[in-house]
């Protein structure tokens, strides 16, 4: 549900009663009206709340409220994003592993019995019984 007519009168009354340099007249609702379309009600009333709470000095305007009511909502909908999971993992369409997968397999068998090796040859210092060429057996 957005704001519509009748609304946008109500709204600007209520802006009136709160800032008077707001103008309450037939162009001025229109103005609202055509400024708040897609905007719900509540998200339009809080716009105004902060509006007023961060700027006190400066009177609200059509424009103003309608770009932070879009902040309210996106930030809303993004809250709500945050709370959901993915429906699927995107895997990325350039990684390099996709386009070269025999490569990859290649590399990482690779990589994997040098690290293999490395990890042997740090360990053999664990080992002194091992490490001998034979010359003190019996």
């Amino acid at each position: 549900m957005t704001v519509d007519h009748k609304q946008t009168i109500a709204m600007l009354t209520w802006i009136n009663q709160v800032d008077p340099r707001v103008m309450l007249n037939q162009a001025a609702a229109e103005t609202w009206a055509y400024s708040l379309r897609s905007v719900e009600p509540a998200v339009a009333k809080q716009a105004v709340l902060e509006h007023y709470k961060a700027n006190e000095s400066i009177a609200a305007s059509p424009g103003a409220i309608s770009k932070r009511a879009a902040n309210i909502k996106n930030s809303r909908d993004a809250g709500q994003r945050a709370i959901e999971p993915p429906a699927q993992p995107v895997k990325h369409p350039l990684s390099w592993r996709a386009r070269n997968p025999e490569l990859w397999d290649q590399l990482f068998e690779e990589g994997r019995r040098q690290g293999n090796a490395e990890r042997a040859k740090a360990s053999q210092h664990r080992r002194p019984e091992e490490t001998h060429d034979g010359w003190m057996a019996a």
